[in-house]
């Protein structure tokens, strides 16, 4: 009985045994057969980012084998965070997502489209690259004639104005009385600045060049015109930001695409753009020419007629104009035309119906974002999937009407332009706009042109003596001296 009692013991036990490893190897065979979920991590920066959400969103529900982790972070940080990357080689990041003048530095470290096709050919889903706007294109998603990625949200410099002021007959009528007794003063500024005398303004115009800016905004700044409607004439940044550059740029590229500017400089080249020489040279070397210098002061003078505008960022520029305690915001960017006319019932109640749009004054700068595969990606298929998945005629319209996401496709700008007219705006800017350099060395170049015009905006030095600074600074980063 006894070893019977143990046989039959002995067969539950391997009855039991039999059966956990039945139920472990289906569930290993499960576990093995089943589709696997990939993340990817796709960094989204700035105002382009609830657009990127909101795409990951509608992907994951197309593709539920891939989830996407949106990482969203400020300018500065998604910057300093992906080149820490890149370092390293870590491998964070599946998607990089860079500003524009950073397309050099991160070239290196994506995939381009050919390598890109030739590992993952069964997940190529958009081939309409002729659709998009050629201009930035060809600038930022390409490097030494390859693709490393694609333009995900397009941006150009435009002026946000009080379209109330400007046609106010009273206030065109007290326009003509003050420019009558301050042109003089006018003119000393402008001369000052190598500008041209003959466009200054004898009409309340909305600004098309940086010398009707200089007088009309002038004439919209309280501590100038007491009689002015708002306190600021023009808002601007000051603060020693990434924006110092582009602003600079903006103010330096009317010379630099003039007569004068192409003849000493010779024709704007890529990838150096506006503020160098088609050599590869600083452009406001003091060598070269005096404007930069002169276009220093400028920019000096415009931040008089902003209130602490070394306080002031892009945050402050926005509430500045949408509480109407601005006129205009000459230098602003097409991104926020949802915030200030679309959605400003909601947003800037003060200023909604007011607000007209243009070009900006001068030449106004690009500032696209791009996106691309990371070459330390460890889902590069995944992740170029979802890069293509964005460039869809569907999820530009969704990125716009989300996050003010201007599309980089000329067919989804012609459907949306019926609805919003001032696309053909945008879209005119855009043909052939300024630049700043891309170079790899862009980041130090950056920081340093902070540096430099917010230490004389300070009043630490003299024009000529942050000029002279700037361009042996720039010099020793590019390896010119």
């Amino acid at each position: 009985m006894k070893n019977v009692a143990i046989t039959k013991l002995q067969a539950i036990i391997i009855t039991v045994i039999v059966l956990i490893a039945a139920i472990a190897g289906g569930y290993a065979i499960y576990e093995y057969t089943r589709p696997k979920i990939v993340t990817i991590n796709v960094v989204a920066i700035a105002h382009a980012a609830p657009g990127i959400q909101a795409l990951a969103q509608d992907f994951m529900k197309q593709y539920p084998n891939i989830k996407i982790e949106v990482l969203l972070f400020d300018w500065e940080t998604g910057r300093d965070r992906q080149l820490h990357d890149m370092a390293v080689k870590a491998g964070e990041f599946d998607v990089y997502m860079w500003d524009c003048i950073y397309t050099g530095a991160f070239a290196p470290h994506l995939y381009t489209l050919d390598e890109l096709k030739s590992k993952y050919s069964d997940a190529e889903i958009f081939r309409d690259y002729n659709d998009f706007i050629r201009s930035v294109d060809e600038r930022y998603a390409h490097w030494e004639g390859k693709r490393i990625g694609y333009v995900v949200c397009t941006n150009v410099m435009a002026m946000f104005y009080r379209k109330d002021l400007f046609e106010d007959a009273t206030l065109k009528s007290k326009y003509r009385t003050w420019i009558s007794a301050h042109k003089d003063e006018i003119k000393a500024i402008i001369e000052e600045c190598g500008l041209d005398v003959n466009r200054i303004p004898q009409e309340l115009i909305v600004p098309t060049t940086l010398e009707e800016l200089t007088a009309v905004a002038r004439f919209f700044t309280k501590k100038f015109n007491p009689d002015s409607p708002t306190e600021i004439g023009n808002t601007i940044m000051a603060m020693r930001t990434h924006t110092i550059h582009w602003e600079y740029c903006w103010l330096f590229a009317q010379w630099r695409r003039s007569s004068d500017g192409l003849e000493r400089c010779g024709p704007v080249t890529l990838p150096w753009g506006d503020l160098f020489t088609s050599g590869g040279r600083p452009a406001f070397d003091p060598e070269v020419t005096d404007m930069g210098v002169k276009i220093l002061k400028l920019f000096k003078y415009l931040t008089e007629y902003q209130t602490s505008p070394m306080e002031t960022e892009w945050s402050q520029c926005m509430e500045h104009f949408g509480r109407g305690r601005a006129a205009m915001w000459a230098g602003s960017w097409a991104s926020v035309f949802i915030d200030f006319v679309e959605k400003a019932s909601e947003e800037y109640p003060e200023i909604a119906g007011k607000v007209g749009v243009a070009k900006s004054p001068g030449v106004g700068i690009d500032g696209t974002w791009q996106v691309g595969v990371s070459k330390y990606s460890k889902n590069p298929k995944e992740a170029w999937l979802f890069c293509q998945y964005m460039m869809s005629g569907d999820s530009m319209v969704k990125a716009w009407q989300t996050a003010s996401s201007f599309p980089v496709r000329t067919s989804v700008i012609q459907s949306l332009s019926s609805q919003y007219p001032v696309f053909t705006t945008f879209l005119e800017a855009l043909q052939d706009p300024g630049t700043r350099t891309y170079v790899p060395e862009n980041p130090e170049l950056e920081d340093s042109i902070a540096k430099w015009v917010t230490s004389y905006i300070a009043g630490e030095v003299s024009a000529e003596e942050a000029i002279n600074g700037l361009t042996a600074e720039w010099k020793q980063i590019l390896g010119l001296t």
